[in-house]
């Protein structure tokens, strides 16, 4: 069987980063596309669900988190031709996904007592976490078969797997929100996380059919490279827990942040949701390209050709501004579509309408400044230095906004919605400072296996 050299040309750079990106954006698009529709189904309850959302990820990104690093340690292995260990990293991570339970099942049988949802939204956001709480698992485990293909760059099946649960997302969505007659029963949030558990486990379903599919079991041993190897379980951890605190940690600060919001009155939660429901839609391009640039680089590294590392940054680099181009379009040249959408819901948006296009608008700068840091990001990741870019990002997240959003709040001063995204700027513009000054050090640039 031919197997491609991963180069630094952009066809095989866009081959590599177009399906992660959609892999990304299948994860994020389930959460927005449930409070999206629930949007329509009850303001209160889209607010209850994105707030629940963000517990329920703080757990769920964590073991993403650790899972991601076995498609660095394939990419290392694919780019050193060492193609019978490709499967066995993979299965590191299939393990762990099945550890998480764990910590998933006690989390979700309690979350009547751990949440700080505010009453008025308790009802639905309890039901959405539970569900996805019991099934968290889930993810990780996608993520786990996912590395497989996407450090030997083989994407295809990933955008496959992506497009048949998107759309199963979307459908049952609608169906079990706002129920079908009298054969299906509306079910508000609890429909919303049934439909995206099902939808995750046919990517799952979908993914792992082909690992083991008759090819891969010949070729890469995917079946008899099952073995637990704790060596290679405990170096994925070493390399994968910083990021997964880094993301607990994340997601612990916009889950405050939220709750923040949620606190100081509905206005200012909806404002700020419509705010993170964009944010969240088109920042999909930034992870995807993390984890394209990770899968890249880990390549060149396994074959010792630090030359085009330097070309694929730059690539990413002119991708993110292309990119950023795009997103400005709907978002700055044309924001009254999206209001004008957005005037639908049952609620009257029009008194907020002026703090919505400023967040439109610093939104399209927050998504820019993330895609390129998350790309030189990526680069690090490759070499298995994830500790410097993680305690750099936590530092600069907390101190540029956490901190003074909670300071604001203590003194009855939050009132600005565009100030917080403003404050969102400002820690996007230190991180990429720090990360790029690490990249040029070359402390990243680590041969693993």
């Amino acid at each position: 069987m031919e197997h491609k050299a991963i180069d630094c040309s952009l066809k095989s750079i866009l081959n590599v980063t177009i399906p992660m990106v959609l892999s990304t954006m299948s994860i994020n698009l389930m959460y927005v596309m449930d409070k999206l529709m629930l949007a329509g189904y009850s303001i209160d309850a889209m607010n209850a669900v994105a707030l629940s959302a963000s517990f329920v990820m703080i757990f769920t990104f964590t073991f993403i988190g650790i899972s991601d690093t076995a498609e660095i340690f394939v990419g290392q292995y694919n780019g050193s031709k060492n193609y019978e260990q490709l499967a066995s990293p993979a299965w590191q991570m299939i393990y762990l996904s099945l550890l998480s339970n764990m910590i998933f099942v006690p989390i979700a049988y309690f979350s009547d007592h751990i949440n700080t949802l505010p009453p008025y939204y308790f009802n639905d956001g309890i039901e959405y976490q539970k569900i996805l709480m019991y099934f968290g698992m889930i993810p990780a485990a996608k993520v786990a078969i996912s590395s497989f293909f996407i450090g030997q760059g083989k994407t295809k099946i990933i955008s496959i797997s992506v497009a048949m649960g998107t759309i199963t997302n979307l459908v049952l969505d609608y169906f079990f929100i706002y129920g079908v007659g009298n054969v299906i029963p509306a079910m508000g949030s609890r429909g919303a996380a049934i439909a995206t558990v099902i939808a995750e486990l046919l990517q799952v379903i979908i993914l792992a059919s082909v690992f083991f599919g008759k090819n891969n079991r010949k070729i890469y041993k995917t079946l008899e490279n099952c073995k637990f190897n704790w060596k290679l379980f405990i170096s994925c951890l070493k390399i994968g827990t910083p990021m997964a605190l880094g993301n607990s940690l994340t997601l612990v600060a916009w889950y405050v942040l939220q709750t923040i919001m949620s606190y100081v009155s509905k206005d200012v939660a909806t404002i700020y949701n419509i705010g993170l429901n964009v944010y969240i839609f088109f920042i999909f391009v930034g992870e995807g390209i993390n984890k394209a640039t990770a899968a890249i680089c880990s390549n060149m590294i396994g074959r010792g050709d630090l030359e085009s590392i330097e070309k694929t940054r730059k690539i990413f680099v002119a991708i993110s501004l292309f990119f950023g181009f795009l997103v400005a379009i709907p978002l700055v040249c044309f924001p009254e579509w999206i209001l004008n959408t957005l005037n639908m819901l049952p609620d009257n948006l029009s008194m907020l309408y002026s703090d919505i296009k400023m967040v439109f608008y610093l939104v399209t700068v927050t998504v820019v400044l993330e895609t390129i840091m998350l790309s030189t990001w990526g680069i690090l990741m490759a070499g298995g230095d994830t500790k410097y870019a993680t305690i750099v990002y936590q530092v600069c997240l907390w101190t540029f906004i956490i901190l003074p959003a909670m300071v604001l709040y203590y003194f009855h001063a939050l009132n600005s919605v565009p100030m917080v995204y403003g404050f969102m700027v400002a820690w996007l513009i230190g991180t990429q400072f720090f990360i790029y000054r690490r990249y040029k050090s070359l402390k990243w640039y680590n041969k693993l296996v």
